[in-house]
């Protein structure tokens, strides 16, 4: 059975890599939906599409199936048509953000919540406001390979300059 992840991966970091293992132990195939796929060098959504895409092809050995997929930029109602429109077929989709279940349930879309594992510490507007303050930290609560894509993109600088312009 294929089951889709949604998420932005704004970075990809550890809780991902753990819920992704999780979902590997019990599903054939996984769908990674890269959300707000047009969003990037912002505050919120540092990283392009491309770079998040680079982030899972340096991680992971296994075989995972990408998926960008835009905001529908106000129509919450379509965004399950979204992802029909833009992804390969999957049976379940797993999101444990509010508004994006109620949008996949809208559109008749089986939708289930995944743990969150250390959520306090792995989460992506975390790590961000920890790149962003200098503390290296962040270094620990992403995969090797997203720290060094990170400075290879000069995302570290980019995030800071983000944060100081607001």
């Amino acid at each position: 059975m294929r089951v889709a992840f949604i998420g932005r991966f704004q970075p990809l970091h550890l809780g991902h890599v753990k819920v992704l293992d999780w979902l590997l132990e019990r599903y054939d195939e996984v769908l990674v939906v890269i959300g707000s796929a047009d969003k990037g060098v912002t505050r919120d959504n540092p990283f392009t599409v491309g770079e998040r895409m680079e982030m899972f092809l340096r991680t992971f050995d296994r075989r995972l199936i990408l998926c960008p997929v835009p905001d529908t930029d106000g129509g919450s109602s379509l965004w399950g048509a979204y992802l029909r429109h833009w992804c390969p077929r999957f049976e379940i989709a797993f999101s444990n953000n509010g508004h994006v279940r109620a949008a996949l349930r809208y559109a008749g879309i089986d939708v289930r919540e995944h743990p969150l594992f250390d959520r306090e510490a792995l989460s992506g507007r975390r790590i961000r406001e920890l790149i962003a303050t200098g503390d290296q930290r962040w270094r620990g609560l992403v995969p090797q390979t997203v720290s060094d894509l990170i400075e290879e993109v000069d995302g570290v600088r980019r995030i800071r300059t983000l944060y100081e312009e607001g």
